[in-house]
This record gives structure tokens, C-alpha cells and sequence, in this order.
């Protein structure tokens, strides 16, 4: 039996083409240490504060790329524990948190040659990635993997992040391709693998020895992916090359 040849190939950005789990408690780490030689906090106490703060975050928005913003997690925790200060300096350590992200941002391996292996075959690849469009590009560049990839598409374009389909829906109507045409990379089993299986796409998960992130099993309804990648090299195989 021939093996099925997929047209276009859709990639989560964190936990699947770089290392960011540990990488984002670092840059909070980083800026906490920042602040609290400033204002002469406790290093460990005020870290809990932001870690606390950035939680409630992530739960107050849960479903939109509000949920990824830092500068709101640095006024939560300086509101609570400084009370006045310039707000001048909330815009400055954000971007000290993403500036350490991005010059400390790591790709897994074989993902690079991978990718141009896969676009020689003339398969159309997309990083679809939850936040917004400004960073996620960032991020793609500071990894050295804009050549590698023919779009970026982020959910703030569709203001609602994975599983809701429509990103998914966006990046196929861009690439012009058909959704059972298309395989779905990802490291989250709610946001990456049932999102894109809702709107027709096979999905299959990234969860390699080290490093790896599986993340966002669904308790009540057990999302069961096509197919479980352990090395990002048997993407190929998996879209029939």
C-alpha cells in the first residue's frame, strides 16, 4: 500500500521546535533578580509573587493571547508588594524578559534539517502558534528558522488561541491546501492534537526524551493523537517521504 503524501505540515512553536518551558522561568528569574536589587526586595519572596501573579494571568484569560502578557504579570506584582513606583520601567522589563528569551532560545534537534528536507519534497510548513503575531515571528527568527518555514500565524490574528479552529482554518486557506492534506505538529494533547482533529487535520505529538513537554491532557474527554513522534527527523516519514 502507498504511503499518503501530505501537502502541508503545521508546527507549534514552544515545546515542539524550541525549548522554552525551563526557558521562561528563566527570563522571569532574570527580571526578578532585576527588580529586586532595585527595590531592595527578598529575591525568593517577590519570584513567588510574579510566579503567583503570572498564574492568574493564564487563568483570568484563558482562551486569548492576553494570557501571555508579562508587562501585566510585572504591574500585578509590583502593585502588591512596591505599591509606587515609575510605570515607566513596566514596558523596559518586559522587554528584558523576552530579550533574555530570545538570545537564549534553543532548537531541538534535527529540526532545521528536517524542515529542508521536507520543502524540497515542496511541502508547504507553518509554525501556528498561540499569542501574538509580532513575537511569535521574534521568536521564529531568533531560532534561525525563518528560512525553513514558508508562514507564521498567530491567534491573535482570530483572537481566539487552539483549540478553537480557527487558526487552524486560517493557516490551511493561506497555504491553499485541504485540511485532510495537512499534519498537525504539536506538544499540547488539547490545543495542538484535538484542535486540529476537530477541523479534519491529523495531529501527532512531539514528546522527545529530553526536554520534551507533553502537556494539556484532557481529563474527561482523553485526546488520543494520530501518531506520537520521539525525534523531529519522523515528522518525514509521517507525512510520506
Amino acid at each position: 500500500m502507498k504511503t499518503k503524501k501530505y501537502k502541508a505540515l503545521l508546527l507549534d512553536l514552544d515545546d515542539t521546535l524550541i525549548k522554552s518551558n525551563t526557558l521562561y522561568d528563566k527570563a522571569l528569574l532574570h527580571v526578578t533578580k532585576h527588580l529586586t536589587k532595585r527595590f531592595s526586595l527578598d529575591e525568593k519572596t517577590f519570584f513567588n509573587t510574579v510566579m503567583d501573579k503570572e498564574m492568574i494571568i493564564q487563568r483570568s484569560f484563558p482562551s486569548v493571547h492576553t494570557r501571555h502578557s508579562r508587562i501585566l504579570v510585572f504591574r500585578m506584582a509590583l502593585d502588591e508588594v512596591v505599591k509606587v513606583y515609575d510605570l515607566s520601567i513596566l514596558p523596559d522589563v518586559e522587554d528584558m524578559y523576552w530579550q533574555y528569551f530570545l538570545e537564549h532560545i534553543v532548537v531541538y534537534d534535527n529540526v532545521k534539517s528536517t524542515l529542508k528536507t521536507l520543502r524540497e519534497h515542496g511541502v508547504k510548513i507553518s509554525v501556528i502558534s498561540d499569542g501574538a503575531l509580532g513575537l511569535r515571528i521574534k521568536k521564529v527568527k531568533a531560532a534561525g528558522l525563518i528560512p525553513y518555514l514558508d508562514q507564521i500565524f498567530a491567534s491573535e490574528e482570530v483572537i481566539f488561541e487552539k483549540p478553537f479552529g480557527a487558526l487552524f482554518t486560517l493557516a490551511i486557506s493561506k497555504l491553499e491546501v485541504e485540511a485532510k492534506e495537512t499534519i498537525m505538529l504539536g506538544n499540547n494533547y488539547k490545543n495542538d492534537i484535538r484542535g486540529a482533529q476537530l477541523v479534519g487535520i491529523r495531529a501527532g505529538m512531539f514528546d522527545p526524551p529530553e526536554d520534551g513537554n507533553p502537556m494539556g491532557q484532557d481529563m474527561q474527554i482523553r485526546v488520543v493523537p494520530d501518531f506520537v513522534i520521539n525525534d523531529f527527523s519522523e515528522i518525514i516519514q509521517e507525512m510520506g517521504y
